[in-house]
């Protein structure tokens, strides 16, 4: 088998002499430098909770850092944020009062949270440097189930 044709016969018959990974190793707690990397369309989805459809969008944050790229034994280290999606009456991102505040609080750090300038989430893609602050927090119900989040982002200057 060669990096340019995958035979899918010979795969079907190829064994495996060690047991596989069960679990992602999640980026650590930090703070660290990152780019937001690039997405389109597919990085929205609908989310059915107790309440009610949610709009979701899926952010990848590319995180530029040597000694942590070393230290997990990989080439590149992204970290996808999930932002739950406040939406108005007509559909559109919901600009109210306690609503989509993390979002803006990513635009404000990317200096695309002017109100005098029209915005749409394309307009994240690609774009940084930010700096971010990731945490890690338990599942109540499962202290197992890990989430690591961004609680925090600061523009650089």
């Amino acid at each position: 088998m060669t990096d340019t044709t995958f035979d899918a016969d010979a795969f079907m018959n190829m064994t495996v002499d060690a047991p596989m990974a069960t679990n992602l190793s999640g980026v650590p707690e930090g703070e660290y430098t990152a780019m937001i990397g690039d997405f389109d369309s597919t990085a929205f989805r609908t989310v059915t909770t107790k309440t009610g459809d949610r709009p979701v969008l899926e952010v990848p944050f590319v995180i530029n850092d040597d000694a942590l790229k070393a230290k997990l034994g990989r080439e590149s280290i992204t970290h996808r944020e999930t932002y739950w999606l406040d939406m108005n009456a007509e559909g559109k991102l919901d600009t109210g009062m306690d609503k989509n505040v993390r979002l803006g609080q990513l635009r404000q750090a990317l200096n695309q949270n002017n109100p005098s300038v029209p915005w749409s989430p394309s307009m994240l893609r690609n774009m940084g440097p930010v700096r971010i602050v990731i945490k890690t927090t338990s599942d109540k119900k499962d202290p197992e189930k890990k989430y690591t989040n961004i609680t925090r982002y600061a523009k650089i200057s």
